[in-house]
């Protein structure tokens, strides 16, 4: 992991930082940067600053944070004195730093404003560390898979102790227990929709109970080392609707049919458009109401997007999403999603570990 760090913070110096006069600052301000700090540090806590210059690196946290980062991190660690700004501020004038390049995206107007304040010129370089974290390397791939297999198993233990009267949120708590059992984190809001309520794409669990031969739609998803997976699986106890398991096989359809384009240099709007064919074919495009997927990594929506608006040209390393649903006002909805790793010669599916089919209980 620490050479991995260490590969990025040298990409970073080499196409930025030619002088000793300019320096990247990474703030993570009370958990509002975590990823990007992660990402080029180790660290992992709410609070912090990286300071990379053209020939070394400074991470500075306060008191609660210093010894955690010695453990997690590669680079140098200095103890902040005064507030994280004001230690930043100090650093760059006892380094003479006349540039700043800085992250607009992810700085709030404040900071951004007090580091203005310090009379040097400010770059914004947010895509720079973006372009990196985009392309995964093979530890955040494993990351994936793990995060992929604990969710998953989560999923089907969960299954097993689902009976009729159980609440959305007694559902998305036990999930969320089996997922910390086995030794992941959270990894966000979970959906848990059934009945009619299946038909809002972002359905929060709610009291509602689970009924018989009701269907229940779960997009869930675990975090290992930081990292994220993204899954969504359709349930009933019972017999469903007939056409719930029948929209199912065509959301199975599109899912593979548009899965089967993902390779390096395609088009996201082309894959996007090859699940709205097979909806079209049977007249239940106008159902699919947002994009076919997203990439995922450090937070759940990244870049490449799948979408028909957006035609990002999808890369070796990409890891994206496939969730193609029907969404019927005063009916319900079903979505099925995996995650799928864009290689040379096609994807690689990465949640693999769960059957895509129509559970019944």
């Amino acid at each position: 992991m620490n050479s991995k760090i260490l590969e990025r913070v040298e990409n970073i110096q080499a196409k930025l930082l030619n002088n000793r006069h300019s320096v990247f600052v990474i703030i993570n301000d009370e958990d509002s940067n975590w990823e990007n700090l992660y990402y080029m540090s180790g660290f992992r806590g709410t609070s912090g600053a990286l300071l990379i210059y053209s020939d070394h690196v400074e991470l500075i946290l306060d008191s609660r944070y210093t010894e955690q980062g010695k453990m997690q991190s590669p680079h140098d660690v200095l103890e902040q004195k005064s507030g994280l700004v004001d230690a930043v501020i100090e650093r760059l004038v006892n380094h003479n730093i006349k540039e700043i390049y800085c992250e607009a995206k992810r700085t709030s107007a404040s900071i951004w404003l007090k580091l203005l304040s310090s009379k040097r010129e400010i770059q914004d370089a947010s895509e720079q560390i973006e372009a990196l974290r985009r392309k995964k390397d093979e530890y955040e791939i494993r990351c994936i898979i793990k995060a992929g297999q604990i969710a998953s198993t989560a999923f089907l233990e969960t299954l097993n102790h689902v009976k009729e009267g159980m609440s959305e949120k007694e559902l998305q708590s036990l999930l969320n227990y089996k997922i910390a059992t086995l030794g992941g984190e959270i990894g966000f809001d979970m959906i848990v929709a059934s009945g009619i309520r299946s038909a809002l794409p972002h359905g929060r669990a709610s009291e509602k109970t689970i009924q018989k031969n009701e269907w229940v739609t779960v997009d869930f998803g675990a975090r290992w080392n930081g990292y994220f997976c993204d899954i969504t699986r359709n349930f009933s106890i019972g017999v469903p609707d007939e056409r719930a398991t029948f929209y199912h096989s065509i959301l199975l359809e599109a899912h593979r049919a548009s899965a089967a384009l993902l390779q390096n240099n395609a088009s996201g709007s082309e894959v996007h458009n090859k699940a709205v064919e097979v909806l079209a074919a049977h007249n239940l495009d106008a159902y699919f109401t947002h994009g076919l997927g997203h990439g995922l990594g450090l937070e759940i929506h990244e870049s490449p997007y799948l979408r028909k608006s957006i035609n990002d040209i999808l890369r070796t390393g990409d890891v994206v999403t496939i969730e193609p649903g029907i969404y019927i006002e005063g009916w319900g909805g079903l979505r099925l999603e995996d995650d799928y790793l864009i290689t040379e010669k096609g994807s690689q599916r990465l949640t693999d570990q769960l059957n895509q089919q129509f559970y019944l209980l």
